[in-house]
């Protein structure tokens, strides 16, 4: 089953069993890519954990969230 996104992007999230962060919660770095979406550290070595849908004004945006790899304590 799929929820509207492209298997490769699912299959980190879904193989660690991992539930995408809301994007309303995260700070401009964890969007952007530099810091882990999941703990928040800065990002040296990361890996796509999947997308997801952030509105910013009145404009949706897919946003490619990023972690740590290896797979950080907080997954």
């Amino acid at each position: 089953m799929t929820d509207g996104r492209p298997a490769a992007q699912q299959s980190l999230a879904a193989a660690h069993r991992v539930e995408l962060p809301d994007p309303d919660t995260l700070t401009g770095p964890q969007l952007e890519g530099w810091h882990c979406a999941l703990c928040g550290r800065r990002l040296y070595a990361d890996q796509l954990l999947g997308t997801v849908e952030w509105i910013c004004g009145s404009r949706p945006q897919e946003v490619e969230l990023w972690v740590c790899r290896p797979l950080c304590r907080e997954a």
